[in-house]
């Protein structure tokens, strides 16, 4: 494809709802109209929905299936979080991209893909990525800050997520510390945070997000021992992908910016509202140890106090916690 691609889609996108001459394209990026006409021949022949009318010029209609990086550069330009957006048909797992691309580059970024084989979520069970269903990202962040402060990152990120659900769906959308999207009593997304240091301190924050957007039942395998859902079974109709990530980024960069410049107090309530873990028998696992408990609460580090059927206290920073 035409390396002029990503920036044409890019000047479309931000264009919407109006038209762009061909002529108008030509200039902005120093090339033929001929070269443009070509660009637009072949998104068309990839089914990206584009109105070209004489005297008027070339308008995006729709956003399409798949993920296209000129788009979310256009559309995403209103962020400053992310630098860098690689995009992908299908991939083992965007975490394994991004481990791999941070190695050559400083950036902030985001990988995204339309499949993912071998997806994982924490504790390395196996994530289904239905092709062109959900969201399969990772994001690479860099911020300057020191080790302590990473124990309320993902509750910061999972108030983002939880909001942005919220937004699509009329049902409650509930947290299950530290990392896990609820609508109902079903997971809608998961994941997974590590982190790239070395002995001065913290090079890079890989966030692997999984959220199961349009899938229906048959999409899921149903011998998984945790019940899933996805948004698209508690509405009407479809999720356009490319404006529920766009509202997904708005949020958690919100949200990120409020990590690093607030203290987890700061959100400690609205993060206790939105919890599903409380005043139910749960059953934790951390390490080799698994108990029964109840949660008696979350302290100003982000920590669970948790108290077991014995009368034992445990302050735990991360753990599976089995919902009944």
């Amino acid at each position: 494809m035409s390396k002029y691609r990503d920036a044409i889609l890019s000047l479309l996108t931000k264009a919407q709802p109006n038209y762009l001459s061909g002529q108008a394209i030509a200039e902005q990026l120093n090339i033929s109209r001929m070269s443009v006409k070509k660009v637009m021949d072949q998104l068309k022949l990839e089914d990206v929905s584009i109105d070209s009318v004489h005297n008027k010029g070339h308008r995006l209609n729709a956003y399409p299936a798949t993920w296209y990086t000129g788009i979310l550069e256009g559309l995403l330009s209103d962020q400053q979080l992310i630098t860098r957006i690689q995009t992908y048909d299908s991939v083992t797992s965007t975490q394994d991209v991004a481990k791999r691309t941070l190695i050559d580059h400083s950036d902030t970024m985001l990988i995204l893909s339309d499949e993912q084989t071998a997806g994982k979520g924490r504790f390395k069970r196996r994530w289904q990525s239905a092709k062109g269903r959900g969201i399969w990202m990772t994001l690479v962040l860099r911020p300057n800050i020191p080790f302590s402060m990473l124990t309320t990152f993902n509750l910061f990120i999972s108030l983002a997520i939880c909001n942005t659900v919220q937004q699509y769906v009329d049902e409650p959308v509930s947290v299950k510390w530290p990392n896990d999207i609820y609508i109902g009593d079903c997971k809608v997304c998961g994941f997974l945070t590590e982190m790239i240091a070395n002995p001065d301190g913290i090079e890079a924050v890989v966030c692997g997000i999984g959220i199961n957007v349009n899938q229906q039942l048959e999409d899921f395998d149903t011998s998984e021992p945790i019940q899933a859902t996805s948004i698209r079974l508690h509405r009407d109709n479809d999720v356009e992908r490319y404006t529920f990530l766009h509202d997904l980024l708005i949020n958690i960069e919100q949200r990120f910016q409020q990590f690093l410049t607030e203290p987890f107090s700061t959100i400690k309530a609205e993060y206790i509202d939105v919890s599903n873990i409380w005043n139910r028998r749960l059953r934790f696992t951390e390490g080799q140890k698994q108990f029964y408990g109840k949660v008696i609460q979350i302290d100003d580090d982000g920590f669970l106090h948790v108290v077991d059927e014995e009368g034992n206290l445990y302050r735990l920073m991360s753990a599976d916690i089995e919902l009944p």
